[in-house]
Formats: C-alpha cells, sequence, structure tokens
C-alpha cells in the first residue's frame, strides 16, 4: 500500500500543474434577493442553524474547478447581491451573516452546488434565483435554475448530491485559525479533500476495446488531501490529528509538494483506511489551525474512463479514444460529473515519459493555458511510441474537487 501511495504522490507531481480561467470579473452571472421579513422556513426540518437569512451580509462563492478551490466574498446589499463564476465549473453559495457565522447553502432540488457546464446560453447565461428564503440550512430560490438555465437531468441531480455537510465543511474552514481574519484575505486559504483511487487492466488497442471486467473494484484507495494557498509557500512539516471526538493513532503524512502557484498539496493517509468526517487538527510548520472534514462516498461521482489506443502503421500512438461507464457498466455523458482530465503514460521502468494537456469538456467556456476540449477523443500533436508502454494512469477531478485515478496496466 505504501508502494502504491508513493506511486501516486509521483503522478500527481504532473497533476499539480493547474490550468488558469479566466477571472472573475466576467463570466456567468448569478443574482438573489433576500427580503427583510424573510424567516425561517420548514417545519419539522431538523437544524441547529438559529440565525434567519435576514441576518445574512454576505455569500461565500466557492468555485471548484480543476480540483481547485478558489472563492471570494461578495458583499449583500439592500437585500441584494450578483456574483460571477465561470463556465465548465462548480459554483455554490454559502450564506453568511456579518461575522462570518454560517447560515446555509444554496440548495436547488436537493442539491448544494450549481453545475454551470451545460448552459442555455452559454458563456452569456445570467442566472436570477429571484427571492430566497431559508429551511433548515437550505436556501432555498423561488426561481429553479435546472432545467432553465442549467440544462441537466433529474438522474443527473440524483448523482450530484454529496453527503450531507460538504459545503457547510468549507464555510467551517474560511478561518480556520480562527484569527478573526478570512483565510482567503492572507492567502492561506486551505482546502481539504478526498482522492480516490483504482487498479484496471489491458487498456483498449485498435479494434480490441477496453473491458469493465479488467477493473478490480476491489482495489479501492483512499487519501485525505490538502492543499494551501501561496501565503504558505512549501512547508517542511504537516501533522494532522483528530478528529477531536475519538482521535486516530495511524494518520501519517505522506508527501508535501509545491503547486506550481506558490503554495502546496499533499497526501495525508492513514492504515485504517478512510477517514470519517469530523474536526482535525493540523499544524502546518507551526502554523496550528483546526479544519472540518466531510468524507465523500466515491460512488457518488465514480465513472471510469476507458481508453483505447490507435495506432499508425508504426505502431505509434495517433489518437486516444475515451469512453465513460458508471459502475454498473452502463454508458454516461460526463459533463455533469467531471470538470476535466488528463493522460499519462509510464514505461516498465515507471517513468512517466507522457501527459496530456488538461482535457476538458467541450464548448466549456474561455480558458487560458494548455487545455483541450473533447472529453471522447485526444489527438496528440505527434505519434507517441508505446513500445516500452507499462501504464496509463487517467486522473480526472470531480464537481467537488476530489480527484480519481484509474491506473491501467499493461
Amino acid at each position: 500500500m505504501r508502494n502504491l501511495i508513493l506511486v501516486f504522490a509521483v503522478l500527481f507531481v504532473i497533476v499539480s500543474c493547474k490550468k488558469d480561467k479566466n477571472s472573475n470579473n466576467s463570466g456567468i452571472v448569478i443574482k438573489g434577493r433576500i427580503s427583510a421579513s424573510s424567516s425561517m422556513k420548514g417545519a419539522g426540518v431538523k437544524s441547529l442553524n438559529t440565525i434567519p437569512l435576514s441576518d445574512a451580509k454576505k455569500v461565500f462563492v466557492v468555485n471548484l474547478d480543476n480540483g481547485n478551490l478558489s472563492s471570494e466574498i461578495i458583499d449583500i446589499t439592500d437585500g441584494s447581491f450578483t456574483a460571477t463564476a465561470s463556465m465548465g465549473m462548480a459554483t455554490a453559495l454559502v450564506f453568511l451573516d456579518a461575522n462570518s457565522k454560517y447560515i446555509g447553502t444554496l440548495s436547488s432540488r436537493g442539491l448544494n452546488l450549481l453545475p454551470l457546464s451545460k448552459l442555455t446560453e452559454g458563456e452569456n447565461t445570467s442566472i436570477d434565483l429571484a427571492d430566497l428564503t431559508l429551511a433548515g440550512t437550505s436556501v432555498i430560490p423561488s426561481h429553479d435554475p435546472f432545467g432553465n438555465e442549467i440544462i441537466i437531468t433529474d438522474d443527473e441531480i440524483t448523482r450530484l448530491k454529496e453527503v450531507d455537510g460538504f459545503f457547510e465543511s468549507l464555510a467551517k474552514n474560511i478561518d480556520a485559525d480562527n484569527n478573526n481574519i478570512l483565510d482567503v484575505l492572507s492567502d492561506k486559504q486551505l482546502f481539504i479533500k478526498t482522492r480516490f483511487w483504482v487498479q484496471a487492466n489491458h487498456w483498449g488497442l485498435n479494434s480490441s476495446p477496453p473491458l469493465m471486467s479488467d477493473i478490480d473494484v476491489n482495489s479501492f484507495g483512499y487519501q485525505m488531501e490538502l492543499d494551501g494557498g501561496k501565503g504558505f509557500s512549501k512547508p517542511n512539516s504537516i501533522v494532522v490529528s483528530g478528529p477531536l471526538d475519538g482521535p486516530y493513532n495511524d494518520i501519517a503524512t505522506q508527501f508535501i509538494n509545491a503547486n506550481g502557484m506558490g503554495g502546496f498539496y499533499s497526501g495525508i493517509s492513514r492504515t485504517g483506511g478512510l477517514f470519517k468526517k469530523g474536526t482535525y487538527s493540523i499544524n502546518i510548520d507551526g502554523y496550528s489551525c483546526t479544519m472540518d472534514y466531510s468524507n465523500i462516498d466515491a460512488s457518488l461521482n465514480q465513472l471510469f474512463v476507458l481508453p483505447t489506443l490507435h495506432t499508425n502503421s508504426e505502431g505509434k500512438v495517433v489518437s486516444i479514444s475515451l469512453e465513460y461507464k458508471l459502475p454498473d457498466g452502463s454508458s454516461i455523458d460526463p459533463i455533469n460529473i467531471l470538470t476535466d482530465l488528463m493522460i499519462q503514460f509510464s514505461d516498465d521502468s515507471q517513468n512517466q515519459y507522457f501527459n496530456s494537456p488538461w482535457i476538458v469538456n467541450a464548448n466549456s467556456g474561455v480558458h487560458k493555458g494548455d487545455v483541450v476540449e473533447g472529453v471522447y477523443l485526444y489527438t496528440p500533436a505527434t505519434p507517441i511510441d508505446i513500445s516500452h508502454l507499462q501504464n496509463i494512469t487517467i486522473p480526472y477531478n470531480d464537481l467537488l474537487g476530489n480527484t480519481y485515478f484509474i491506473n491501467w496496466h499493461k
């Protein structure tokens, strides 16, 4: 297991080279209104929240893209707000009071995020949520964007529903060191998420397709990932302990790497498997903080990416077709599950000798950097030699920022 973790730590060095999006000064417009009389709704809804929505003074806009968390604080002025987001990402709106205390998260049909991949007006889409009311910790819009501005099916909404408390955890983590200053203002924002991996055999080659039966579903691995902003640089030491209500004794930091943007990403593991939901203490080179972790069921946004290599007369790869299937073997359009993926080749000495650019959904907005649109077929700039190809690794990021690795063996 340790060797496997180290292999994926190396693989993720390439994955960490994130693409840049255009600034959110323009993009998808999202607006809404809170009336002065807005009160707690939903009798029978169990919630510890006692703050009415009329006390909301800020919207914490959470953008999840390419496995990255980016966020900003929008003021609510005279009961109204206007936020922007980029097409192709998932966005959540978290409502806070004047003291940055959590009130609730925008929720439509039980889904606490807005998947902005398929939109009726593309990058020119404007979403007016209209009047907002509070039910428990769910902020309900009077205008439902699903099926209107956002093109999505009921089945896709069901699959996207995350475990309870994911965005509430994000809201609690905006001041992890409890100094009453939002971490994002000092570039010390932390993002805690999950990475998964699974082993598979026999990628497809020309007329021989890959098979679902070649995926070893019993090989699932899990790891907590902690990412930090450029205010941390690359730390020398990260110590995680917890959860507070029943600490583990087998937590270890497997690696700490620079993320190419001035910050870091790290892998945290335990021999006992997946971390449970709870509050964890974190020490980063003497910087102490606490963070809420909301674990994610891998099956929630799990899909399998099945690659087929197409070669020329010299046996070199000229294109790679990609197929997407759910664990039950049924085919699926991945647009409302993943934001992007990459294809990586390693030789028989485990040297990674090819990695594609980030591959994103077609018509998913304006991008900067080395990005290719179209998740069904990738054509490399020049033919790729596969005479020593041993592994094909396909990492993808889901709409919640979690990363999945599918490692295909020869």
